[in-house]
């Protein structure tokens, strides 16, 4: 069984966590669109920053005990970058916006993509998403501009997920502090059932109409076309591909049926969710080949139809199927 891999804090956060776990809480979820403002940011030195600050306090001391006036020079010159630092990396996510969340439905086992679209009134560098173990960064945002960061989860189940927990970030310019915000976002993904790898022929034994169609399965060979992507290997056509040097498949005809039935009852096998894989992949089959097909499943039935906004409606039958809406 997999697991969902746990977040990990960075140097910053852990101090944050450590010694102001009040502030560090963050709202279970958020409405769009979302302008970063002064209250939400948090600023802390990196490990670099930290380290700098220690030099630098050790070139202070020696400054002093040795009357060096360009040691104080320089010491003084770094106290005022660091200054400088804390201030730009501030102002480098204020009034940053988060104008939308919006991602495309994927099979399980794939990974959902999350687009956080961002806008600023004045140019911006260096920010970053986190979330889990994913980070994605985006070197310039331009003023008056749109730009988005992609956020990338692992599906572990079909039907909703949500981006979740989300942490914006950056150490522009010089890497001493990291200034960052956690947030929610209420947006979702719709996680489809993975297809049977290798499914059974359609059940095309439907009510026919005498008529004559061509399809990738069937009975009857009806002749040769070039390869296209998604036709079974077992389809290609190898001696005259050696000939040609071009993929070749293999076509066949069969008696249409008016109906296809896909229905959830009538098929022989235990798992639910074998059930579900097997119909999804009949499900895209039938869509490639443009047969008129209906879906059934307990208090759903789909109607008859192939086009694209019929097909959209059985995928998401199928994942929403048991887990709700």
């Amino acid at each position: 069984m997999k697991h969902k891999p746990k977040t990990k804090r960075s140097f910053t956060e852990k101090i944050g966590y450590k010694f102001f776990p009040t502030l560090m809480l963050h709202k279970k979820s958020e409405a769009l669109p979302l302008t970063l403002n002064w209250r939400r940011i948090f600023i802390l030195p990196t490990k670099p920053g930290l380290f700098f600050a220690f030099v630098t306090l050790l070139m202070l001391i020696a400054s002093l005990n040795f009357n060096n006036n360009m040691g104080l020079m320089m010491t003084f010159l770094l106290f005022g970058l660091a200054q400088v630092s804390l201030y730009r990396v501030f102002f480098n996510l204020r009034n940053l916006t988060i104008t939308q969340v919006e991602a495309k439905p994927v099979f399980l086992g794939k990974k959902a993509q999350f687009h956080i679209k961002l806008r600023a009134d004045e140019d911006k560098f260096d920010i970053c998403l986190q979330q889990n173990t994913f980070h994605d960064c985006l070197i310039k945002l331009p003023a008056e501009k749109i730009a988005h960061l992609n956020c990338q989860i692992q599906t572990f189940q079909r039907g909703w997920i949500t981006c979740g927990k989300v942490k914006i970030f950056s150490s522009f310019p010089f890497g001493l502090f990291q200034a960052w915000i956690w947030t929610n976002f209420d947006s979702k993904c719709l996680v489809y059932p993975t297809p049977e790898d290798s499914p059974p022929p359609l059940p095309l034994h439907a009510i026919s109409d005498g008529k004559t169609a061509v399809f990738s399965q069937g009975e009857d060979f009806h002749g040769l076309k070039p390869y296209q992507a998604g036709d079974a290997l077992r389809l290609i056509a190898w001696k005259r591909t050696a000939q040609t040097g071009e993929l070749i498949s293999r076509e066949f005809q069969q008696t249409r049926g008016d109906k296809l039935v896909l229905d959830f009852n009538q098929i022989q096998l235990n798992d639910i969710e074998q059930k579900l894989s097997r119909l999804t992949a009949w499900v895209i089959i039938a869509q490639h080949q443009q047969v008129d097909y209906c879906l059934k499943l307990p208090h759903f039935n789909s109607g008859f139809g192939y086009s694209n906004k019929h097909y959209l409606k059985c995928l998401k039958a199928l994942a929403l199927y048991g887990v709700g809406t």
